[in-house]
């Protein structure tokens, strides 16, 4: 009940301070209001500072209306704006609240307001004579009200403050006694507080009684039922613990015998009497044991049980036999067993130390044939089969070491394939490796058993060749391998020839470096090539020399271009018929600062070889189409194109994109072409010549009746023109074999309704046996030498028509 009651009381006292609370949050917006009333004491500080700024500005007026130069008129227009700002001011706000009670302050306003408006357009000019004395009449009736305005406003003010000190006084006290009274409700819950938690307390200590009670009766129950429950445990942890027995030493089982059937290796455990204790499925498996083998066998019905037509068989035994030397030893060891050909087992044997032993078996065939043909990559070339560069190399430093020992001699033979890469373009990179092959088995052939041959580059071959007589053996070997290669082959229905050309370099004494032997038949390679191919060397000292002299002729090419060391001159074509210039043919010039002027035959053969023709060529090509452009329209530009550049796959998009650059007429543009284009004939060659003919270009045929099948070229193009090569024009006099070629390449050329043009002529005699044999144009230093384009000139008459008629 008395808890009940102290509810109650605790609710009315609580409902006091909410109460309480809510009445101080009231009071507390009231004083806000009041405080906010202050702001009202504004309204005379405004006029007071609006009539101040107004007497200081009539001040600084009329100071500047006396003309005496102690005030400016920056310092009248600033307190002008003061004014102006304070006068706005009056206009809004809380300001108009105490003017809107009484129509003279409204007037009062308004007046000053319209005085200011009036004024704003005099202070523009107000240094004007006059302006400052007519503005002081204007603001002069305006002092008085402002005044009466300032002392209203401070009246108003005074009222104001007066009201809001008693309403706050009021607030306050309210505030005081509000707040006494709830500190006196404070100490009376306070109190009461106190009162419920002594109840709580009394509660407590029954409660805590009544538990102690309560627990000590539970746990008489707790001991009575542990007695009884230890016995059963005892009885089933017994029986748990032998299930659990059971099952790990099932599941140990398990896992033996998963583990030993799942090794990839072999198992096999032999007690000291010989009796086999365990095997795994991959032993059986290694040896074809039949499934009727057990452990407890000793090792005479294994070999017994093993089949005896399988390998297995023999393989164990062999492997028993070793295992029981190492038995007797009492020593671990690991080895192999097996034959070449067949399976190769990898065993290792370790014994226990209660006498027998246990061993792993391994099959280790696949892994011998791949570390075998991994050895096998690793010397000899993939697509031909041959040794390889290193092979090469490790032979060569073997044969070199015996050979300072024995009589025997050594030679290099460095071979490289001729028109090899015309194929391989022309036909393909499937041709091309067939090829390759095919070159290889030639080569075998042409070798004796002792001899190596490597290749060592893309249709790069070497050949380590020892011998008592190794100089002639060497000539002997060498013609072999060039006539070998020389046969045509037949890839596929698809005959191909190609040649080879051979460095040899002897291992005499002072020379027994390897790298130094290579070099020394990759020189003579060179001098072979250079020489005309399809033929051989032996390296010479001096080959050295003219390996660095070559080198340093490839980087004064590669810098020359640059360098503008490169000049176009033209020699002048003349149809001999008509008595005229028909054309001139576009030839480069290289005028070196230290070598002065190298000829074309020794510069082109190295910009082929090292890629620099394909700019050259085309640079060529856009100077002689952009120079014959200005020519008369007659007249025609030859210009050479290399087998290098005709290969270019860019070729006719280069030739179209020189004509459109220089506007010359794709007619009165030559495309000479030597026999070597031809050589690897093929629907590209032909189709590209057709393009160029398409655009209306045309095609001669240059240094015509050099190579091996000339009449055929011309069957297979018709082209414009035939140029007979310089070397039967020389011979003329000489030689009447010379003169026959000549007149049946002119009636052959008439028959074909082609041009023929003889080149190189130099004399007269040369020129009447031309135009004898019927030749169309000639062209030779006999009528002029190259020169320039500016050195030109376009008529007979100019070149001296006498050496024409």
């Amino acid at each position: 009940m008395r808890l009940r009651v102290l509810q109650i009381v605790l609710a009315v006292v609580i409902g006091c301070f909410v109460v309480g609370g809510s009445y101080l949050s009231w009071l507390i917006v009231e004083r806000q209001t009041a405080l906010s009333q202050v702001s009202r004491y504004n309204t005379s500080w405004l006029a007071s500072q609006a009539l101040s700024e107004f007497t200081r500005f009539q001040q600084r007026l009329s100071g500047f209306a006396l003309s005496d130069g102690s005030i400016a008129k920056n310092e009248v227009e600033l307190r002008f704006d003061i004014l102006v700002s304070r006068a706005t001011l009056l206009a809004d706000g809380e300001f108009q609240d105490f003017v809107k009670g009484d129509p003279e302050r409204q007037a009062t306003v308004q007046q000053l307001t319209e005085a200011l408006d009036r004024a704003q357009t005099i202070i523009a000019h107000i240094e004007l004579p006059g302006l400052p004395r007519q503005l002081l009449s204007i603001l002069q009736p305006l002092e008085t009200r402002l005044a009466v305005l300032a002392s209203a406003a401070n009246r108003y003010g005074a009222e104001r403050v007066a009201e809001d000190q008693q309403e706050l006084i009021r607030l306050h006290w309210l505030f005081s006694s509000l707040a006494g009274g709830l500190i006196v409700c404070g100490f009376l819950l306070m109190g009461l507080l106190g009162w419920h938690n002594h109840l709580l307390r009394r509660a407590h200590l029954d409660l805590r009684l009544l538990t102690e009670n309560l627990q000590r009766t539970s746990a008489e129950l707790e001991q009575a039922n542990t007695a009884v429950g230890t016995a059963n445990a005892e009885l089933q942890f017994q029986n748990e613990t032998l299930q659990l027995q059971e099952v790990e030493l099932r599941t140990q089982n398990d896992r033996f015998e998963a583990a030993l059937n799942n090794m990839s290796h072999g198992l096999c455990m032999v007690d000291s009497s010989e009796r086999i204790i365990v095997f795994n499925g991959r032993f059986a498996q290694l040896f074809d044991l039949h499934g009727e083998m057990q452990p407890g066998n000793n090792l005479a019905q294994m070999v017994g049980a093993a089949n005896q037509s399988a390998e297995g068989s023999a393989i164990l035994q062999q492997i028993f036999l070793e295992q029981r030397e190492l038995v007797r030893d009492r020593r671990s060891a690991s080895f192999i067993k097996g034959q070449p050909g067949s399976r190769i087992i990898s065993i290792s044997h370790q014994p226990m130390s209660a006498g027998g032993w246990v061993a792993t078996y391994e099959d280790i065939t696949e892994r011998q044939q791949a570390e075998s043909r991994i050895a096998y990559m690793a010397h000899h070339d993939s697509l031909t089969g041959l040794a390889n560069r290193m092979s090469l190399r490790e032979r060569m430093e073997q044969l070199l070491m015996n050979v300072q020992h024995q009589e025997a001699s050594l030679a290099v033979l460095c071979l490289d394939l001729d028109r090899f890469k015309e194929v391989n373009d022309s036909l393909g990179h499937e041709t091309g490796d067939a090829l390759l092959m095919a070159v290889a088995d030639r080569l075998r052939g042409c070798v004796r058993g002792n001899d190596l041959v490597a290749r060592v580059g893309g249709d790069e071959f070497a050949v380590l060749h020892l011998s008592q007589n190794v100089s002639s053996d060497s000539d002997a070997l060498a013609r072999r391998l060039i006539d070998a290669i020389s046969e045509p082959f037949d890839l596929d229905g698809q005959e191909v020839v190609i040649g080879t050309s051979i460095g040899i370099a002897l291992a005499v004494e002072g020379s027994l470096s390897s790298n130094r032997l290579l070099k020394h038949a990759d020189l003579a390679l060179y001098r072979a090539k250079a020489s005309g191919r399809g033929n051989f060397r032996y390296f010479e000292p001096d080959m050295d020399l003219e390996l660095q002299a070559r080198r340093a002729l490839e980087l004064d090419l590669r810098k020359a271009m640059s360098n503008g060391e490169f000049e176009v001159v033209y020699q002048p074509q003349i149809n001999i018929e008509a008595n005229e210039i028909s054309g001139f043919e576009a030839l480069l010039r290289w005028h070196h600062p230290i070598r002065g002027s190298v000829p074309p035959s020794e510069f082109i053969p190295v910009a082929e070889d090292i890629g620099l023709i394909l700019p050259l060529g085309e640079w060529v090509l856009q100077q002689a189409c952009a120079t014959a452009a200005a020519w008369p329209r007659a007249i025609r530009v030859a210009v050479n194109l290399s087998a290098v550049q005709f290969r270019s796959r860019t070729l006719v998009q280069r030739v179209a994109s020189a004509l459109a650059k220089s506007g010359l007429a794709s007619n009165r543009l030559e495309l000479e072409i030597t026999e070597s284009v031809l050589l690897n004939e093929n629907e590209s060659t032909v189709a590209t010549l057709h393009e160029l003919r398409g655009l209306g270009i045309r095609i001669a045929m240059d240094d015509f009746g050099t190579g091996y099948s000339s009449l055929s070229y011309l069957r297979s193009f018709p082209f414009d023109k035939i140029k007979i090569d310089q070397s039967f024009v020389r011979e003329l006099s000489t030689r009447a074999d010379c003169l026959a070629i000549v007149q049946s390449i002119a009636s052959l050329g008439a028959s074909l309704r082609m041009t023929t043009s003889a080149e190189g002529v130099e004399t007269k005699g040369q020129f009447d046996q031309i135009r004898a044999a019927g030749c169309t144009e000639v062209q030779g230093f006999y009528f002029q030498e190259p020169k320039p384009a500016e050195a030109l000139v376009f008529s007979t008459a100019d070149l001296g028509s006498e050496r024409i008629t």
